[in-house]
């Protein structure tokens, strides 16, 4: 696609699929190192994919993380290579945080790292708190608490649901011509390089039988959330969160973020805080910063 496309030559030729059944279908991504190390869980921002972890993957397997640990990179329902959920079903955030504790128990995995960017961090912080005994270490990458709402909001954050479910069924998905327009349409939507959007458009598009390019994400994704947790109610997550828990800010990050710091930090007093300069694809960008503050989570010391 770009030169961008050729470089991370270590993770891509060491890149694992892996696969996932679930009820409603099937989550897919990619995992590198030792199959039999203790399992990272690396999740992806909303209408990111799998790839968004490339760079990290790169740093890994130059880390000794490499060697006792196995780095999995999921695409969410809806995202890059996973299924989409069935037709007259959503995407309500719980449902995320669900299918990633159904690994979890389906594998039967006692101890378990988690990595999340964005949407992914919210959901690890809900798993985490969920089942404390089983996550090791946390590390949330430009995330932490929730998005929330007053609960004087309730009926206005239903009626603006339904009515964005509702003309969602009407809408149809763009068709671009070539994949340099699919790679400037998502560089123009968000923080990152063109070099970087090429590496999500990559994993997250494909051809049309009629000619042309889709991106693979449901466009159910868009929908509007029926409802969203009070303050209340995260205080109550950020609670029981027992693991070592790092969280990553970017300085030219979201604002969101750190508004969600001063206001709940204190509600997890283990809190470690990392600040990296870059924007809220930070983990894309500085990928060996990244795995430097992960190493001692995972008990290796930093060179």
């Amino acid at each position: 696609m770009n030169k961008s496309t050729l470089d991370l030559q270590q993770a891509r030729r060491f890149a694992e699929p892996v696969a996932f059944e679930l009820p409603w279908g099937t989550l897919r991504g990619l995992a590198w190192g030792n199959p039999q190390g203790h399992p990272i869980l690396a999740l992806h921002g909303w209408l990111d994919n799998a790839f968004s972890f490339l760079p990290l993957a790169e740093e890994f397997l130059q880390s000794p993380l490499a060697e006792d640990h196995f780095l999995i990179a999921l695409d969410f329902a809806g995202h890059g290579q996973s299924d989409h959920r069935p037709a007259g079903n959503f995407y309500p955030f719980i449902d995320y945080a669900y299918d990633v504790w159904h690994v979890i128990t389906q594998q039967e995995w006692s101890s378990v790292s988690l990595l999340g960017h964005s949407m992914g961090g919210y959901v690890t912080a809900m798993v985490a708190a969920v089942m404390p005994q089983q996550i090791r270490s946390l590390m949330t990458i430009e995330a932490f608490g929730m998005l929330t709402e007053s609960a004087e909001r309730t009926v206005a954050q239903l009626q603006a649901s339904f009515q964005s479910r509702w003309q969602q069924q009407f809408k149809r998905a763009p068709i671009y011509p070539d994949l340099n327009k699919a790679v400037l349409a998502r560089t123009l939507a968000g923080d990152l390089t063109r070099e970087l959007s090429a590496l999500l458009v990559e994993r997250g598009i494909a051809e049309t039988d009629a000619g042309g390019w889709r991106f693979l994400a449901d466009g159910y994704l868009r929908v509007r959330s029926p409802l969203r947790m009070t303050p209340a109610q995260v205080e109550d997550i950020l609670r029981q969160i027992q693991c070592p828990f790092t969280t990553v800010v970017a300085s030219a990050g979201e604002i969101e973020v750190k508004q969600a710091l001063l206001q709940w930090q204190n509600f997890v007093p283990h809190l470690e805080r990392v600040e990296l300069t870059g924007g809220h694809h930070v983990h894309m960008e500085q990928p060996h910063a990244i795995i430097r503050a992960f190493l001692p989570m995972c008990g290796h010391s930093v060179s």
